[in-house]
């Protein structure tokens, strides 16, 4: 898999299967992928950027989450692309993470808020 789009797409499939770990390792993939094409500033990151932040949620990774988060939010600052997540949704997600939110509905909620 060569081509960015495809390895995203086999991605978005492993973590529709629940294959999260494998899924991580492509949206990874992906995201070195793209900055390799566009540099490690671009926009155009966002995406992948919010892909494995949310893959890392999943799996519990929180430190890796946030720190994959925290970098979306210095991209977003600069980005006036309309997207299907904003801002503010990704900093409650990170309070949520930072703050050791032990209830899963509500990372489950905020989770979906930024699908």
């Amino acid at each position: 898999m060569n081509n960015i789009a495809d390895v995203v797409v086999k991605a978005e499939m492993l973590e529709e299967r629940g294959e999260y770990r494998k899924a991580e390792r492509l949206y990874k993939k992906a995201l070195v992928m793209q900055e390799k094409a566009v540099g490690e500033d671009h926009p155009e990151l966002a995406d992948y950027l919010y892909n494995l932040g949310m893959i890392q949620c999943a799996l519990d990774k929180n430190t890796d989450a946030e720190r994959v988060l925290n970098r979306l939010l210095t991209l977003l600052q600069d980005d006036t692309t309309e997207r299907d997540y904003d801002a503010q949704e990704i900093h409650l997600l990170i309070d949520s993470i930072v703050n050791g939110s032990e209830d899963e509905e509500e990372i489950s909620e905020l989770q979906a808020a930024t699908a």
